[in-house]
């Protein structure tokens, strides 16, 4: 079954996000805004004066990561940080398993 959720982001504003999921399935993550998004593990990883270590969601891009029980795929048990640093930004977020 899984959740489908949208996450409005305010330029600038760090955002956390919960990817977790209790069983394998596939998270998809879509960029639906005219600007990138930074992802990381940390705050700081993706704050846009000291921020280095991160991903980046492209605009109006989409990504599907597989989820196992056993192989981790981006932070199958924490949250991420997600930031956009450049305008207001919308993500949307399916976490799609079996339970």
């Amino acid at each position: 079954m899984g959740r489908i959720t949208r996450y409005g982001m305010t330029e600038d504003i760090v955002t956390a996000i919960d990817f977790g999921t209790p069983a394998p399935g596939k998270i998809l993550i879509y960029n639906t805004s005219d600007y990138d998004i930074r992802i990381g593990y940390a705050r700081t990883d993706v704050d846009s004066t000291t921020g280095v270590n991160y991903f980046t969601l492209l605009a109006g891009t989409q990504y599907v990561f597989d989820v196992s029980s056993s192989i981790g795929f981006l932070a199958q048990n924490q949250q991420l940080f997600l930031n956009s640093p450049d305008g207001n930004a919308t993500i949307e977020v399916w976490v799609a398993n079996s339970l």
